[in-house]
């Protein structure tokens, strides 16, 4: 058998008989003989002289066992843990803007004792305690690092996953990580440790967990954010690398301009944060579309590539990515250009209205003439200040609509919209039509967009306002 370490074969550790510790054995797998081993735990701590994990072993396996291996004509690594034997499975990172792997991130694969597929999830209902997750957990990490230091890559990161409930309730002594990279000869640099930061509910533990990581140069990522509990404290407490938005909102973001409005929010701030953002999940073209389109840094997800026991490159990943941004390009031209058609029929009328209005000086007359439009929701009038002039005028079409529920933001006085936008821009520039971004209206919160025009009147300057109703779907 091929040897991939030359001085020192890699052994993660010992096996012992169940019989040797009661307290720990479980039920025989049916499979199995009478006289299998039960895998145990050792010490639960990093030093570089303990035997760190008695429930596994990793075994170099050469290509011509094609049961384990593919006809890759390389060696891999496998680990036996209890009945499973597990594998390495690499998923690429993609950077939107370079159009290439910039990381992998491993992830299990595990077989029965007759070689048959087994779900990943099957594998960690084994352990019974938080120290055999640990071990398990360890066993998963060491055969990542020992498979990806041997394929042919250049200085692509390499994603961890840890099981921080068991780190958190173990707090094994610091170290392990550091042993076996300097076993591998892959750089610290390019480590990047992923957190579900939600299963850590001993902050100070999971600040200390970060800054030993940080210690050593790995990058920190935050796991599956935006699912569960995920909260934007703790990416402004831990300040992570990096943050992973879980695959459920790109799901409804493909599905919904609402959600997919809210995900390009969540990665703008995650950005102003200071941490880079990767949607992960991504399986159908909209997906990958509606990512690009929320301005993510990086993708991941079956769509543009499954996780495979070989790194290699993808011929048709450059026409992949730009299939997708000359059809985002498209799709927003398009847009762009039924917005303007759509508006172009409404300028004709705000036009009018505002004629109307330095005529007569009559915002009822105004309103008449706009809600002509059946996209017209309200007029109002602003003075120089921002202080808005009478009460909102309602389109026929819109009344019945109202929602009493808010009436404390529809019929206040002293309303003033200095702060806003459409005014701002209004009174810089005399007599020239302005259109709003797609906001929430407080009055009544539906999304909407403002039309706006600052015009002089007998020397004095007013705001004349229309609100456009916004479907987002």
């Amino acid at each position: 058998m091929n040897q991939i370490y030359r001085e020192k074969p890699l052994s993660l550790g010992l096996r012992a008989n169940s019989s040797q510790n009661p307290a720990l054995q479980r039920p025989k797998d049916k499979s199995a003989s009478s006289g299998s081993e039960l895998n145990l735990l050792s010490q639960l701590t990093d030093e570089a002289d303990t035997s760190l994990i008695q429930n596994a072993s990793l075994a170099e396996v050469n290509s011509a066992n094609n049961s384990i291996c593919s006809t890759h004509a390389s060696n891999t690594v496998v680990a036996n843990y209890k009945n499973y034997l597990l594998h390495s499975a690499f998923q690429p990172i993609f950077s939107i803007a370079h159009r290439c792997p910039v990381g992998y991130e491993g992830l299990i694969r595990a077989q029965t004792a007759e070689l048959l597929p087994c779900s990943p999830l099957d594998l960690f209902s084994e352990p019974e305690t938080n120290s055999e997750y640990l071990a398990l957990d360890r066993v998963c990490r060491s055969l990542h690092v020992q498979n990806f230091s041997q394929q042919q890559t250049d200085n692509e990161w390499l994603f961890l996953n840890l099981n921080s409930q068991c780190l958190a309730s173990e707090k094994p002594t610091l170290g392990y990580m550091s042993n076996l990279l300097s076993t591998s000869g892959i750089a610290p640099q390019r480590i990047v440790i992923e957190i579900l930061e939600s299963e850590i509910r001993d902050r100070a533990y999971l600040q200390e967990l970060i800054s030993h990581f940080r210690s050593m140069g790995f990058l920190i990522a935050i796991d599956d954010f935006g699912a569960g509990h995920s909260n934007f404290d703790r990416i402004w407490d831990l300040e992570p690398d990096i943050v992973k938005i879980d695959r459920s909102l790109i799901q409804r973001a493909a599905l919904s301009t609402r959600i997919e409005r809210i995900l390009t929010s969540m990665v703008s701030l995650i950005h102003e944060a200071g941490s880079l953002v990767i949607i992960e999940g991504i399986e159908t073209e909209k997906e990958a579309l509606t990512a690009i389109k929320a301005n993510t840094d990086m993708v991941q997800g079956f769509y543009f590539a499954r996780p495979n026991e070989y790194i290699s490159e993808d011929s048709n990943l450059d026409k992949t990515f730009n299939h997708l941004l000359q059809l985002q390009k498209y799709q927003k031209k398009s847009r762009i250009s039924d917005v303007n058609y759509d508006f172009t029929q409404f300028e004709k009328l705000f036009k009018t209205a505002a004629d109307e209005f330095i005529q007569s000086q009559s915002l009822d007359h105004c309103a008449q003439i706009i809600f002509k439009d059946q996209q017209a929701v309200r007029c109002f009038l602003l003075n120089e200040a921002g202080y808005q002039i009478g009460a909102n005028i309602s389109s026929p079409c819109y009344q019945p609509k109202i929602d009493c529920r808010f009436a404390p933001l529809i019929s206040r006085k002293k309303v003033n919209l200095a702060h806003k936008h459409y005014h701002y821009r209004a009174i810089h520039h005399l007599n020239k039509i302005q259109i709003s971004r797609p906001y929430l209206s407080a009055n009544d919160t539906q999304m909407c967009i403002t039309v706006s025009q600052a015009m002089k009147v007998n020397n004095e300057i007013f705001v004349f306002c229309c609100d456009l109703g916004w479907q987002d779907d």
